[in-house]
């Protein structure tokens, strides 16, 4: 187990994953964290690298280049990037800037998809 402030990971040796836990705000301050923790990560070689942000509270535009950050040096590494947990309100910070389709987020279909208004 890894920590650094907000951020911890867990490598899982059965499937070659490496998890790595995101919470509270992801900003200027934790975004080198997180990077840190990637590539220490990244050291071990996984076949799969997991960010879960379900535990993210906030997110700046550092966090944001921090995720791509993410997705980039594991891509390099050749690990596959998953990120998991993004909440309603991460994920529409994702759509509008565009991240979504980059970070691999599948789309969200249904009511919450719809960025006006519901119809009459």
């Amino acid at each position: 187990m890894i920590g650094a402030g907000g951020i911890t990971s867990l490598r899982l040796h059965e499937s070659n994953t490496v998890r790595v836990g995101v919470f509270g705000e992801l900003d200027v301050f934790t975004g080198p964290e997180l990077r840190t923790v990637v590539a220490e990560c990244l050291d071990h070689r996984p076949a799969r690298l997991v960010l879960d942000v379900s535990g993210v509270s906030f997110c700046d535009s550092s966090g944001l280049s921090a995720l791509l950050g993410a997705q980039k040096s594991a891509v390099g590494a050749g690990a596959m990037f998953t990120l998991e947990g993004t909440g309603a309100a991460l994920r529409q910070v994702l759509r509008i800037t565009g991240l979504d389709t980059r970070l691999g987020l599948p789309p969200q279909t249904g009511p919450a998809s719809s960025s006006g208004p519901a119809p009459p």
